[in-house]
């Protein structure tokens, strides 16, 4: 299978790990950059601003030239630095902007219920969200291009892909008619595998729709991406692997639901939930490169919380901590 999930330029495109919850192979971002102009995509939180503006600068980046962010979505572990490079960047590049739609900056800049949530699940591994000031934004509509030109000839396309959150956009570099990369994020699920493609869901509640997420699966193959990259880790490439996995995660996530319906049924307490669709994630945790300790602790945490996301979606449980967004 081609899954990549090293570090390092590949053609235009910079994939970039984070170092997010301290280990490797967590959270990834990318960076597009014609040599001249470079725009990133996705953050991770507060604390891998350093990680990654590091890594820019070691693989010849300059941050002079950086444009700015373009984000996938608000949530703490992709969106949730942006204040904090904001902060840094402000005084480096004038011009740097995050461009982003109108819903996930609203969230951004009322981040105070999502962060009481992801800290009952992950926490300090947070980071801070502070407010950003308006002028940091550049809104770009869902499905419209982003107001930078490549000297390539390639451009931006915020491609709204709802579900995991209903902000959720997978940027996509378009040149001549041509999908050249897509930023899935976190809209057709994340591979934790080090050794075979194998997805697991992005059900965080509260905002993920089941409905949604499955249409949104289907926009991206339709767009016949060249390279797809994955928040959660690394970037596939070859049309066959690339479906594959868009078809391996439709199909799973169909079983989870219905698995979660099944045992709830049978008995609605979360820990019976947990226990009887335990078997579906059979093989789809394995990556050797992750600490053992740490990595059991966050798969558990992490498996807890896309479990209860599908539960509130059918409407079996509350959203605990964060207001539904609208």
């Amino acid at each position: 299978m081609a899954l990549e999930q090293r570090e390092g330029r590949y053609g235009n495109i910079y994939l970039i790990d984070t170092m997010q919850f301290n280990s490797n192979n967590v959270t990834s971002v990318f960076c597009y950059s014609d040599g001249k102009k470079s725009l990133l995509m996705d953050i991770g939180t507060s604390n891998c601003v350093d990680a990654v503006l590091n890594s820019l600068v070691r693989h010849g980046i300059s941050l002079e030239n950086l444009e700015g962010i373009v984000l996938s979505h608000y949530h703490f572990d992709h969106g949730g630095g942006s204040s904090e490079l904001w902060k840094r960047m402000k005084d480096i590049n004038k011009n740097f902007r995050i461009y982003t739609n109108s819903i996930t900056k609203k969230n951004l800049q009322n981040a105070e219920g999502h962060l009481t949530g992801a800290r009952t699940t992950f926490g300090n591994f947070v980071g801070t969200m502070d407010y950003i000031p308006d002028e940091a934004f550049h809104i770009v509509e869902f499905d419209d291009f982003l107001p930078i030109e490549f000297s390539d000839g390639a451009r931006i396309k915020l491609i709204h892909t709802p579900g995991h959150s209903p902000d959720h956009c997978s940027p996509s570099v378009i040149c001549n008619d041509r999908t050249i990369f897509t930023f899935a994020g976190e809209a057709i699920g994340t591979v934790y595998t080090d050794d075979r493609i194998l997805s697991t869901p992005t059900s965080m509640p509260p905002n993920f729709k089941f409905d949604d997420y499955i249409s949104s699966m289907g926009k991206i193959k339709n767009m016949k991406p060249e390279i797809v990259g994955l928040c959660h880790f690394g970037m596939l490439t070859g049309e066959k692997d690339i479906n594959f996995t868009i078809d391996d995660h439709f199909d799973f996530m169909h079983k989870f639901r219905d698995a979660i319906v099944k045992a709830f049924n049978e008995n609605p307490s979360t820990e019976h939930v947990l226990l009887k669709t335990e078997y579906l994630w059979e093989g789809r945790t394995k990556n050797n490169s992750m600490d053992d300790k740490g990595k059991e602790v966050f798969l558990k945490n992490l498996r807890l919380a896309l479990t209860y996301g599908v539960m509130v979606d059918l409407g079996l449980r509350k959203p605990k901590y964060e207001s539904k967004t609208l």
